[in-house]
């Protein structure tokens, strides 16, 4: 197999008994310029390097309505060595091949094509579709109706995961050639043969580490911007109704409820993020025994009646600096794993000490430095882990759970937190014997007291009369924005993309004081777009930007200038942003904005 050329790999086929979807997707490919602006972004996120998008974005786009035909033009395809490196293909396609059929086909013919599969309906479950195809991480399932986002970041995602394919298979085949040269040239020389097997292996070793960490960064972005806007919406109207006058007092306890686990919600989702995107660390100094101690009563509820917990804290524990949210989260994955592995019940115990490294100790582990550390460790009478599985624990997304009983995310997600604190893990464990983890956190030098949590803002947030001009494409997130901004005495002007913002300050340019934009929108047009061609008309209008995306997912950092406001947010925290960017704003005409 040659290397894939620069062009290689933009061949996609759509294969679909309905005209109606060709146009769709053909639209959908067909975008200017500055539509593909942010897929752009989220490419060079997901493969690290900076990727320049054509006008049409690149690719071929041909079309097939039955499944021989589609099989016909990838037969052809290949023969001609212009193959196709991603195919479309709807389920429902009578009177011929099914799509599972044409897959199996396809697959049997071109085995490395990439397939993302088309349905609206349930005509097979995913056990079957399994059964029928085989395991494969080339296969993707989209419902419809499809978000044309979506199904641009599939393509580019999809195409380039096959340009690297065939790349490293080609770099495979021309290593598998040096080894049967050496070997039958220098038979003797055995070592020299165990180093370029070794090679190969390492090689396949970074090809799997890539593929992981490329499904990390797409499942990331997705998650944390879709669940972003929802614990926005959650949490604001959460907000709204705390504070509605003549409020039933027994709702308090059940809104504060929601309010507390929205917030739960966003932090797994920082989580996520700060696995994938390794964002700066809010880090403080903690005693990590209070923490612990803190956590027992949400322990001993996911633990349920089945299950014992002993937590042993010892006293006079030096602190730690490092995220809060983070340490919760490594005992709460910990606890978990550790419940799902004594199904028929048992005990899981919790200890806090602290530990300390000499030389000696610290020269059998690379990379680790003698000191003192805190160790947590994690105990538990579970059927314990097998040998050969113990080095892969720690994989992104590897699990042996049942299928929807676990992501593979848990062991994985504790050791990219521990790494980020300069710690590191150790796992001892047997089978039908239980499971014990061991977390070693590098001890402060010296011994501060814990920093305390910031006071609970009691005031509320000053009103205001400016006018503000709120962008935002999800429809509840702009209502509640808006709702919350009137009933603090702002004048606020509505747009759904940044498109129709231009025409609605094209008209009230004069009134309006502030923009609030979210940054990823569609319709071609981005955030931070709509606010350069605003300023280019109205220099001193203040501009608040926001989004469920991180400014790292984005490419931009607002947070430097104070006028950034990730989601989700409260009603509380955009009020005082909002006034803080109006207070910061210079004057227009000698007048102040309110």
């Amino acid at each position: 197999m040659n290397a894939p050329s620069a062009k290689a790999g933009n061949r996609i086929l759509i294969i679909d008994d309905n005209a109606a979807i060709h146009a769709d997707f053909r639209k959908i490919f067909g975008q200017a310029q500055d539509q593909n602006v942010g897929l752009a972004r989220t490419k060079e996120l997901l493969f690290g390097k900076s990727l320049a998008l054509s006008p049409l974005a690149g690719f071929r786009i041909d079309s097939a309505f039955q499944g021989r035909e589609g099989l016909e033009l990838i037969q052809r395809a290949a023969a001609a060595g212009e193959p196709y490196a991603l195919a479309f293909v709807d389920v429902r396609m009578p009177p011929g091949w099914d799509g599972v059929e044409t897959i199996s086909h396809i697959w049997e013919s071109c085995p490395d094509i990439q397939i993302v599969v088309c349905t609206a309906y349930s005509d097979y479950s995913w056990d079957e579709m399994i059964h029928k195809l085989g395991h494969s991480p080339d296969l993707v399932v989209l419902k419809k109706p499809f978000d044309n986002i979506e199904v641009l970041q599939l393509a580019h995602a999809l195409t380039e995961k096959w340009r690297l394919n065939r790349k490293v298979q080609s770099q495979l085949n021309d290593l598998d050639i040096l080894v049967r040269q050496r070997t039958s040239e220098l038979e003797a020389a055995n070592a020299q043969l165990k180093e370029e097997i070794a090679k190969q292996l390492k090689l396949e070793a970074q090809l799997r580490h890539s593929q992981k960490m490329e499904a990390v960064g797409q499942l990331a972005a997705g998650v944390a911007h879709d669940f972003n806007n929802i614990l926005t919406v959650i949490q604001g109207n959460a907000a709204l109704l705390r504070e509605q006058p003549g409020q039933d007092p027994s709702c308090t306890e059940p809104l504060n409820d929601i309010s507390v686990a929205a917030e739960r919600a966003a932090r797994l989702v920082r989580q996520l993020l700060a696995f994938s995107r390794k964002q700066v660390l809010r880090s403080e100094t903690l005693d990590l025994g209070q923490v612990v101690n803190h956590l027992q009563e949400t322990l001993i509820q996911l633990l349920q009646d089945r299950i014992t917990l002993d937590v042993n804290v010892a006293p006079g524990l030096p602190l730690i600096h490092a995220d809060l949210n983070m340490m919760e989260q490594i005992v709460m994955n910990l606890s978990v794993n550790a419940r799902d592995a004594m199904s028929d019940g048992g005990k899981l115990t919790v200890g806090v000490d602290a530990v300390a490294v000499n030389h000696d100790a610290a020269q059998e582990k690379s990379g680790i430095r003698p000191g003192r550390y805190v160790c947590l460790s994690v105990s538990d009478t579970g059927c314990g882990i097998a040998p050969e599985l113990l080095p892969r624990i720690f994989d992104p997304f590897f699990t042996t759970k049942e299928i929807g009983k676990g992501t593979g995310l848990g062991l994985a997600t504790v050791y990219g937190i521990v790494k980020q604190h300069n710690g590191w893990v150790d796992v001892q464990s047997a089978i039908d014997q239980g499971t014990t983890f061991r977390i070693y956190l590098p001890a402060c030098p010296e011994n501060p007291h814990p920093e305390e949590p910031p006071a609970l803002q009691t005031k509320a947030p000053e009103k205001g009369s400016a006018c503000i001009l709120v962008v935002e494409d999800e429809d509840h997130v702009r209502v509640l924005t808006a709702a919350v901004l009137r009933k603090s005495g702002y004048r606020v002007l509505e747009a759904a993309s940044a498109r129709a913002a231009l025409d609605v300050f094209q008209n009230h340019s004069s009134e309006i004081n502030l923009l609030f934009t979210d940054i990823m929108m569609p319709g071609g047009l981005l955030g931070d777009e709509l606010a350069a061609r605003l300023q280019a008309v109205k220099p001193s209008l203040p501009v608040l930007f926001t989004s469920g995306y991180t400014p790292e997912v984005t490419k931009t950092d607002f947070r430097g200038n104070g006028n950034f406001l990730s989601k989700p947010f409260t009603p509380a925290q955009m009020l005082t942003t909002i006034r803080q960017c109006l207070n910061h704003a210079p004057a227009e005409n000698g007048k102040a904005k309110n």
